[in-house]
C-alpha cells in the first residue's frame, strides 16, 4: 500500500523523466559504440608533449603548471597585509599562517605540520609585530602541529578553538589509515623524487627538518569546541564559527565582523579543488562542499582568505571566485548524475563530460593540484560504488591468469611488448602502459616492460597540467620500476609527523587500545578464542579484548570470567607501541602486571601485527 501511494504520488513525474531518459539510453547505446574524443587535448595521447619546460631545478613540467606555480608561489616566503590588524604568511609550506591582532595578542588560524614550521612562522611574523600568539583557531585537523612551539614561545597554555570533530579525524587519520595516508601522501608531495633533474619535484614547497626535535608534532588539544554558527569574543575580536565540509569534514569557516573578513578552509583555493585525491579518502560530496562556500558568498566579506592560496582584498572578486569554484563542482556533480542515470560507466563519463572552457581556463581553476577525470571517476565510486555493470567484473579472474591468457593471445610477452612500443610510438601512452601492466602481472621482473612502463609513465607526467598529483604519482612509479626507489616503503620525509609519546599521549584514552581490531591477523588468530582483561593502572579505565578466530573486539563492557588480564600504565603501552620497549620489559620495571594465565595473554597479544 505505501509503495503504491508514493507511486501515485510521484507519477506525474515519472511520466515525463522515464521517456526521457530511455530515450537519452538508447542514443548512449549508438553513441558508445565509437567514443569520440577528437578535438580533445589529452596529455596521455601526447597532445601536451610540445609544451613542457624545463624548470629551475631541470625538472620537466607542463609550461602552463609551471606559469602558474611560479605566479602563486614566487619561490619566495612573505608577510602579506591582509588588511588592518591582520596579517598572512604564504609562500613557506603548503598552508598558509594568519594572524589577527586582538587586543592583548595574537589569534593565529593554524600553525603547520611540526614544531619547526610553527617556529619558523614565529620567526616571521616578528618582522611585523612584537606580540605573542594567545589563542589558535584551527581552521581543520590537517596544520595543527606547530601550536606548541607558539605555546612554548608564550610561556603560557594557549586556548584553541576548533570544529568538535578534530580530536576524533586527527586520530583515524594517525592511526586507521595512518601507514597508507603517510606513504600515499609522501607520493603525492614528491618526497620520492630527486631533488634536481628532469624528474624532480616542482611545486609548491613543504619544508623539512634533519632535526627529529623539529619535525615532531606539537599539536596543543582543543580546548574550546565551537558549535556551527557561535559567536566567540576572542582577545577583544567578534569572531562567528560555521561547520562546514571540505578536504575534511572537521573544516570552519570563521567570520569576523568587525573586520570584514573570512578565514576559511572551505573548497575556494588557487587551483580547482580535489573532489578526490590520489592519497585516498572519503567521499567529498559535492553539495557538501557547495554549502560551504554558498556561506561565503551569502556574507559577501570584503577580504577573503582560505588555508591555502593568497588572500582577496575585494568584496565582488572573492564573490566571483567563489561562484566558480560553486560552478565547477556542482557540474562535475550534476553532470556525474546525468550521466549515471544515462547508464554511462566511469569510463564513458570521462570520455563524455567536457568541462566549460570558461571553467577549464579560470586562472583560480587550473588542474594543478587534480585532474578533473579523477572527480568524475571519484563521483561514480562514492555515488554508485565500484559495480559499473559489467557482470564479468563481479567475480574477476586474477590478475595472473587474465594475464597468461592474453600474453598467450599476443604470441608471447615478447611481441606484447612490442605492441606497446608500437603504442609509445603513436604517444599513446595510456594504452602502452596498460598494456605492460598485463605483462608485468604475467611476469612482474620482466625488466623490457618495466623499463618501457617506466617510459611511458614518465612521458605522461612530464606534459600533464596536474604537476602535484598525476606527475608525482607517475613519476615515482616509472623510477620505481627502475629500481631507483621503493615507493611500496615510506619516504624518508613525511607531511605528518612521525608519531611520538607527545603525540599519542594527546589521543584520546583508548585509541590505542581499540586500534588493536583493525591489526589482527586472521591467520595467525584462526584458532584463538581467548578474553583478556586490558586496563591501563593509572588512568583507571579498562576494556575486554576479545580473539575471536580472526576477529579483534575491544569492548567497555567486561565479561564475569577473563582468561588473562594485563594492567599496565598507559605511558608504558605508549613506549611498547612506539617499540621503544617491550612487555617483558615494561613488567620488570614494575610499570605492568600479569594476571590469570600468562600464556593466553601470551597468544593473544601475538596476533596483532
Amino acid at each position: 500500500m505505501k509503495f503504491s501511494r508514493y507511486l501515485v504520488l510521484f507519477a506525474p513525474f515519472l511520466s515525463i523523466a522515464f521517456p526521457i531518459l530511455l530515450a537519452a539510453q538508447e542514443n548512449l547505446i549508438s553513441r558508445n559504440e565509437s567514443t569520440d574524443v577528437s578535438g580533445v587535448k589529452l596529455f596521455y595521447r601526447g597532445d601536451y608533449d610540445g609544451e613542457t619546460v624545463t624548470a629551475s631545478n631541470g625538472a620537466i613540467v607542463n609550461k602552463g603548471y609551471h606559469a602558474k606555480i611560479l605566479r602563486d608561489v614566487e619561490n619566495a616566503t612573505k608577510v602579506l597585509k591582509v588588511t588592518e590588524g591582520v596579517y598572512t604568511i604564504v609562500g613557506y609550506s603548503l598552508s598558509n599562517y594568519t594572524f589577527i591582532e586582538g587586543k592583548t595578542g595574537l589569534i593565529a588560524f593554524d600553525s603547520g605540520n611540526n614544531m619547526g614550521m610553527g617556529k619558523a612562522a614565529l620567526s616571521k611574523i616578528r618582522e611585523v609585530t612584537d606580540k605573542k600568539v594567545q589563542n589558535i583557531i584551527y581552521s581543520h585537523h590537517h596544520y595543527t602541529n606547530g601550536s606548541r612551539a607558539y605555546q612554548d614561545d608564550a610561556g603560557e597554555q594557549l586556548n584553541v578553538y576548533a570544529h568538535p570533530n578534530v580530536e576524533n579525524l586527527i586520530k583515524s587519520t594517525s592511526l586507521t589509515l595512518g601507514p597508507m595516508q603517510i606513504r600515499r601522501a609522501g607520493i603525492q608531495l614528491g618526497y620520492y623524487l630527486p631533488e634536481e633533474g628532469p624528474d624532480a619535484y616542482f611545486g609548491p614547497a613543504e619544508p623539512t627538518f634533519d632535526d627529529p626535535a623539529l619535525s615532531e608534532s606539537g599539536h596543543l588539544t582543543v580546548t574550546h569546541p565551537v558549535k556551527n554558527g557561535q559567536t566567540v569574543v576572542i582577545d577583544g575580536v567578534k569572531a562567528v564559527f560555521y561547520h562546514i565540509i571540505a578536504d575534511s569534514r572537521d573544516s570552519l569557516v570563521v567570520h569576523f565582523p568587525d573586520l570584514d573578513l573570512i578565514l576559511h578552509n572551505a573548497a575556494i583555493t588557487n587551483t580547482a579543488f580535489p573532489l578526490y585525491t590520489l592519497r585516498g579518502d572519503y567521499y567529498r560530496r559535492p553539495k557538501e562542499l557547495i554549502a560551504g562556500i554558498d556561506i561565503i558568498r551569502q556574507i559577501k566579506p570584503t577580504y577573503l582568505h582560505g588555508a591555502h592560496g593568497k588572500p582577496i582584498r575585494s568584496k565582488q572578486e572573492a564573490y566571483e571566485i567563489a561562484t566558480a569554484h560553486r560552478d565547477l563542482y556542482s557540474f562535475i556533480y550534476n553532470q556525474s548524475v546525468r550521466a549515471i542515470n544515462l547508464g554511462m560507466t566511469p569510463d564513458e563519463m570521462v570520455n563524455t563530460i567536457r568541462i566549460p572552457e570558461h571553467l577549464d581556463q579560470h586562472p583560480w581553476l587550473f588542474p594543478a593540484y587534480i585532474d578533473n577525470e579523477y572527480s568524475l571517476r571519484g563521483q561514480y565510486r562514492g555515488m554508485v560504488g565500484w559495480y559499473d555493470e559489467d557482470t564479468a567484473e563481479l567475480h574477476p579472474p586474477l590478475p595472473g591468469e587474465l594475464a597468461s591468457v592474453l600474453i598467450e593471445g599476443f604470441g608471447g610477452i615478447d611481441n606484447m611488448i612490442a605492441a606497446a612500443q608500437r603504442a609509445f610510438d603513436q604517444r599513446k601512452y595510456n594504452l602502452s602502459a596498460k598494456l605492460l601492466s598485463f605483462a608485468l602481472d604475467g611476469d612482474e621482473d620482466n625488466k623490457d616492460a618495466r623499463m618501457l612502463k617506466a617510459k611511458a609513465l614518465r612521458a605522461m607526467a612530464h606534459a600533464t597540467r596536474t604537476g602535484i598529483q598525476t606527475r608525482n604519482f607517475m613519476l615515482t612509479h616509472a623510477r620505481h620500476l627502475e629500481g631507483k626507489q621503493d615507493w611500496t616503503k615510506q619516504a624518508e620525509h613525511s607531511i605528518m609527523p612521525p608519531p611520538t609519546f607527545a603525540s599519542l599521549e594527546g589521543l584520546p584514552v583508548g585509541s590505542l587500545v581499540e586500534i588493536l581490531e583493525t591489526q589482527i591477523d586472521p591467520a595467525r588468530s584462526s584458532e584463538i578464542n581467548k578474553v583478556i582483561r586490558f586496563a591501563y593502572s593509572d588512568v583507571g579505565e579498562e576494556w575486554a579484548i576479545h580473539v575471536r578466530r580472526g576477529v579483534a573486539e575491544v569492548s567497555t563492557t567486561l565479561p564475569e570470567s577473563v582468561d588473562a588480564s594485563l594492567s599496565i600504565t598507559r605511558g608504558g603501552w605508549i613506549r611498547i607501541a612506539l617499540k621503544q620497549t617491550s612487555l617483558e620489559q615494561e613488567i620488570k620495571g614494575g610499570s605492568a602486571v600479569i594476571g590469570g594465565d600468562p600464556a593466553s595473554l601470551a597468544s593473544v597479544l601475538s596476533v596483532f601485527q
